[in-house]
């Protein structure tokens, strides 16, 4: 009886055991392949914001609360490819109080990301609070324009601003406005720098169909089963549990992928013209995708910032920047979004220097379709040099001064945007202190 008794414990334990390495096997490999916390996230913030009272102007600003968490860091402090991810839940939350969400549904249209951009003021560094502010600033036929500001409670500085291009599928702004409001709402004016931002998007645009016109004319992991001892059984069941909680915590990929970016890239034939055009291959997988099957927003800068990693070390800019004693990051960027890239959709990744200034490099990066050449999306980046410049850089790489080439004109009226949305937040800091 004893002997029985203690097999049937055996027995339970061993089951136990196996049930426990299954659950952690499975939630590892969600974790590893798919972005489970942006879908449990945006479910509890829709949910949330569903069971919030409902804000009837619908040109209020909204705030939500927010903290870098480990997985939202890179080099300590908050990765620029998290604001953009931080910016979708707050509009999830934004739509869904003013019923933007429930309009759009009623009249069975749809809203999508045609264009953002982000200047990047203060970094946020790991455990720091901030607040998302998102407000409507105005709309034209096709789109709304949503401001939205990272305000960190620390010290009320605004530590990021971005512009969100929302488009209307389907429908309207003034339609949607209308149905919620039963009369039509007059649109607000279109700010100075908000101007400049829409000059750009429509100068790059049509760089890009010019540039389509002229290309038509010239051209045409296996799960094995086998059986373990009791030993191997527990150690099987600690990995699995310190990778869950490496993967679940930390954006593990990132750095692992980082880390293989720059060395492939080291062992590249280094290339000797800093200007030259440089391209890296990747695909759509799994963990890229948002609810809606394709690419999410944030991930098209994410694979910007790898793509850059290999163009800096390839071309000697990350060497002589160490050897200056100088620093690279980023101050800003814009993306366009001209067609979205699917699940397992293989695509191309072309970086070049456009021009500099006393302070910035001026890359511009082009999302190729590798399926028929398509430009899927085209982001604009300013890299800020710290503790020297890009002046010195280049002479350093080319032993002799080299001048920037002209600046386009979509690249000027996005200066321009900058210039203009830096001053107008430096007129609120000195009315703000002013008044305190």
């Amino acid at each position: 009886m004893l002997l029985k008794k203690q097999h049937k414990t055996r027995t339970s334990a061993e089951i136990i055991k196996r049930m426990l390495l299954w659950i952690l096997a499975v939630l590892l490999l969600f974790f590893s392949s798919l972005d489970v916390w942006y879908f449990l996230r945006a479910v509890v913030v829709v949910l949330k914001a569903w069971f919030q009272p409902p804000v009837w102007d619908v040109l209020a600003e909204q705030s939500v609360g927010g903290r870098v968490l480990p997985h939202d860091i890179d080099m300590g402090h908050m990765n620029n490819a998290r604001y953009l991810r931080e910016c979708d839940f707050a509009r999830f939350s934004l739509y869904t109080r003013n019923g933007v969400f429930k309009a759009t549904r009623a009249l069975g249209a749809g809203l999508v990301v045609g264009a953002s951009t982000i200047r990047y003021r203060r970094a946020l560094s790991l455990g720091e609070a901030f607040e998302l502010r998102s407000r409507i600033v105005t709309w034209d036929e096709k789109s709304f324009f949503l401001e939205q500001r990272f305000v960190s409670r620390r010290d009320e500085v605004v530590s990021a601003v971005m512009l969100c291009r929302q488009n209307v599928l389907r429908s309207s702004p003034d339609k949607i406005l209308q149905f919620l409001c039963k009369r039509k709402v007059e649109r607000p004016e279109f700010p100075e720098d908000l101007q400049h931002w829409i000059s750009f998007i429509a100068a790059s645009s049509q760089s890009l169909k010019a540039e389509n016109t002229s290309e038509e004319k010239s051209k045409k992991f296996v799960l094995r089963r086998k059986g373990r001892t009791d030993r191997t059984t527990r150690m099987l069941l600690w990995i699995l549990a310190v990778l869950l909680l490496f993967f679940s915590s930390l954006d593990v990929w990132y750095f692992l992928r980082a880390v293989v970016v720059v060395l492939k890239a080291w062992f590249q034939p280094p290339v000797w013209d800093v200007l030259a055009e440089q391209s890296v291959e990747g695909r759509v997988l799994p963990h890229d995708i948002d609810y809606m099957g394709h690419m999410n927003n944030a991930r098209y800068l994410r694979e910007c910032d790898f793509a850059r990693f290999a163009f800096y070390t390839r071309n000697g800019l990350f060497k002589a920047a160490r050897a200056l004693g100088g620093n690279m990051v980023v101050g800003a960027s814009t993306i366009r979004y001209r067609r979205s890239l699917a699940l397992g959709e293989a695509f191309e990744l072309r970086s070049r220097i456009v021009a500099w200034d006393e302070k910035s490099f001026f890359l511009e990066q082009r999302f190729v379709s590798c399926r028929d050449g398509f430009i899927s999306a085209v982001m604009l980046c300013r890299q800020n040099i710290l503790r020297s410049s890009p002046d010195k850089i280049l002479q350093f790489l080319c032993k002799r001064k080299v001048e920037s080439p002209e600046f386009p004109e979509d690249l000027q009226h996005w200066i321009s945007f900058i210039a203009a949305s830096s001053q107008s937040l430096r007129a609120e800091n000195t009315s703000e202190e002013k008044s305190k």
